[in-house]
């Protein structure tokens, strides 16, 4: 899967809210404040997305705007029609 595939595929369970957060990821969220709801917003709304790069937890980084238009990065896998957050 290139990244324009990637994105688009990221942008449609995002919008499913097929997404699912690693124990990790859920931990990083609290800490910086970000809720479920900036999450999925910020994958629906990506507007760019790049391979992690070997040797990384996650296959994907993302960054879109959350819900008051700050900016987050985050990485996931796609597997089985869910997005995996595994690093945030």
């Amino acid at each position: 899967m290139d990244s324009a595939e990637a994105l688009r595929v990221i942008r449609g369970l995002a919008r499913a809210n097929r997404i699912w957060l690693t124990a990790h990821a859920k931990r990083e969220a609290a800490e910086c404040g970000a809720t479920h709801e900036d999450i999925r917003c910020a994958l629906v709304n990506a507007r760019s997305v790049r391979a992690s790069g070997r040797g990384r937890a996650s296959d994907w980084t993302v960054v879109g705007q959350d819900s008051v238009g700050d900016d987050l990065e985050i990485a996931l896998i796609i597997e089985d029609g869910l997005l995996i957050i595994t690093v945030y």
